[in-house]
C-alpha cells in the first residue's frame, strides 16, 4: 500500500512539478470556497449581461417618449431633427444617473463595467438614428422616407 502512494507521489511530482502539484492540493482542499467565487462571478457576469441588455432599451425607448412629450407641449416651432437632437443631448446627461446597479458587459466579455455614451453607441446602437426610428415607430413624427 504504501508503496501505490509513494509512486503516486513521485508520478504528481515529475508530472505537475513542485509548484503545480501545490496548486493541485489547494484546490482539493479549497474546493468549496473556489466554487463560491466561480459562483460569485458568474453572478456578476450575469447581472452585466442580462441586466443591462434590458434595462438600457427600455429605458432609452421611454426616455425618448417622455422628452419629446416635453419639447412638443413646451414649443411648437421645432422641426424634428431639433427635437431628436435635444432629446439625445438630455439622454447624454441621463446616462450619469443611471442606478448603481447597471452594469453593461465588457469589451471582450469577462467582465462588466458601468456605462458610457461611447459605450451605448457602440454596443448597443442607442443613438440619434435609434431616437428617430423610435418616434417614427410611435407615429409621433411623420416618416421621411418615400
Amino acid at each position: 500500500m504504501e508503496t501505490s502512494g509513494f509512486f503516486y507521489g513521485m508520478w504528481q511530482e515529475l508530472t505537475f512539478g513542485q509548484y503545480l502539484q501545490f496548486a493541485v492540493n489547494f484546490v482539493a482542499r479549497n474546493y468549496s470556497t473556489l466554487g463560491l467565487i466561480i459562483f460569485v462571478y458568474a453572478a456578476i457576469i450575469f447581472v452585466g449581461r442580462y441586466g443591462g441588455q434590458k434595462f438600457i432599451p427600455e429605458r432609452f425607448e421611454s426616455f425618448v417618449m417622455e422628452k419629446y412629450g416635453e419639447f412638443a407641449a413646451g414649443n411648437s416651432k421645432l422641426t424634428n431633427e431639433k427635437v431628436v437632437r435635444l432629446i439625445y443631448n438630455d439622454w447624454k446627461d441621463e446616462i450619469s444617473r443611471f442606478p448603481s446597479y447597471i452594469y453593461v458587459k465588457s469589451k471582450r466579455d469577462y467582465w462588466i463595467e458601468r456605462p458610457s455614451l461611447e459605450i451605448l453607441e457602440e454596443r448597443y446602437s442607442i443613438n440619434q438614428d435609434k431616437a428617430t426610428e423610435i418616434l417614427t415607430n410611435n407615429g409621433v413624427i411623420a416618416n421621411d422616407v418615400q
